[in-house]
């Protein structure tokens, strides 16, 4: 091809939609065909979907709400009657649980002022003890002095020679409680009133040794051995202190 124009040899009363074998409208679009207006579109001619019925409000009677009203008002009124049961409950099990606490509590205090006052009984009743011992040992002086000669007798039957030593109050019992004993021996013994000695002190001697009771010294060994206790003196026991 030149560039120069072509033609086709058609037949005069040939279409161009036979030459090209298209169908009924189609065919190729000329200059003049761009101004043509756009074919019409086919109308649709289906009815439209009928529009969706409005929902009808529920119609209540004058006896339904009545009813209804009646209905709401029995659960609320059993809705209250259960809530006051159980702030009922809850306010009896707190109670309960507070009057426990308290008597817990109160048996716990109880139990430590009795302990308290038991111990400071018995601690009253050693400082009054403690301070009696010397009395005491005073008023039974001679029944003690019978029973040291008693549990010495056996050593004091081969002496031959015996000095004895006690309270004035207790030197005439003393030499009287020995010559019973020592009825019958070879032995001789003297008995000497001493007033440095107190009721129920007495001391005895012989050529090998000597024994003797000391009633401050035991005394003193009470005292020493209630001393932890820390006893209150009498006379605090006297003023209750």
């Amino acid at each position: 091809m030149d560039g120069s124009s072509f033609l086709f040899d058609l037949p005069v009363s040939s279409s161009i939609g036979e030459v090209f074998g298209l169908g009924d409208g189609e065919g190729i679009l000329y200059v003049e065909d761009f101004d043509a207006p756009p074919p019409a579109r086919p109308v649709d001619t289906a009815p439209a979907p009928a529009p969706a019925p409005e929902p009808l409000e529920p119609v209540f009677s004058k006896a339904d709400v009545l009813a209804a009203h009646a209905a709401g008002r029995q659960e609320g009124m059993a809705a209250s009657l259960a809530d006051a049961q159980l702030l009922q409950a809850q306010l009896q099990a707190a109670a309960t649980q507070a009057l426990a606490d308290a008597l817990a509590a109160g048996r716990g205090a109880l139990e430590r002022v009795v302990a308290l006052q038991a111990e400071n009984t018995a601690r009253a009743v050693l400082s009054i003890l403690r301070a009696a011992v010397p009395e005491t040992m005073a008023r039974h002086a001679r029944a003690e002095l019978d029973a040291v000669l008693a549990a010495l007798l056996p050593g004091l039957r081969s002496e031959p020679d015996l000095r004895v030593r006690a309270h004035p109050s207790c030197a005439d019992h003393v030499r009287e409680a020995l010559i019973g004993m020592l009825a019958g021996e070879s032995g001789v013994f003297s008995v000497s009133a001493d007033s440095a000695l107190a009721p129920g002190d007495v001391q005895i001697s012989w050529a090998d040794g000597g024994a003797r009771r000391d009633c401050g010294e035991i005394y003193a060994e009470i005292r020493d051995a209630l001393a932890p206790l820390r006893l209150p003196a009498l006379e605090e026991v006297c003023c209750g202190k």
